[in-house]
């Protein structure tokens, strides 16, 4: 329960920064989508179940402020969630060519789901022109991000994890008493 607990706080905090502070320094048009990363961390790092229950967290308050329809993105985000917690078993700490991989092709995939589900569907399909001015540079710019982000996360979720074992250990004394 204090897992989901973090991850919540966790993500919370990392969707205010995506939004009030990343639109603020628009390098290259566009802002890294900072929860594809926390969500492919969670994935990653504990497998599954954390990384649907990460992704369905962030969905849920990006539909809060931005959706119109409710899912519209916890759903990709959850399918985010599982397919990295999927590679959990290929992830080393050492490694952060996975999870940079993993961000890009989560951030391909919820650009070309945003295409096809707000403009494609409304008949506005030029394609090649949102690749060019949108997908991609959001996809690098995410990779770029994610390579710091991520180190973060691990250290943020190692710190997390001993508290819990730390705090479950104490419980089960005091039970055991």
């Amino acid at each position: 329960m204090k897992k989901y607990g973090s991850m919540t706080a966790f993500i919370i905090v990392v969707f205010l920064i995506q939004i009030n502070f990343f639109p603020a320094i628009n390098l290259i048009r566009t802002s890294p989508n900072l929860l594809i990363i926390i969500i492919a961390g969670y994935g990653l790092a504990y497998g599954q179940k954390e990384g649907m229950a990460a992704g369905v967290i962030g969905g849920v308050l990006m539909d809060s402020i931005f959706g119109k329809i409710a899912g519209y993105y916890a759903l990709p985000y959850l399918y985010i969630g599982f397919i990295c917690g999927y590679f959990r078993k290929y992830l080393n700490n050492d490694n952060y060519i996975i999870p940079a991989v993993l961000c890009g092709l989560s951030d391909l995939f919820m650009g070309l789901y945003i295409f096809v589900f707000s403009f494609a569907l409304r008949n506005r399909i030029n394609l090649p022109f949102y690749m060019v001015q949108i997908i991609i540079p959001e996809m690098i710019y995410t990779i770029i991000i994610s390579l710091i982000l991520f180190r973060i996360q691990i250290i943020v979720n190692k710190k997390i994890d001993i508290w819990v074992k730390r705090r479950g250990s104490s419980i089960e004394k005091k039970i055991n008493q």
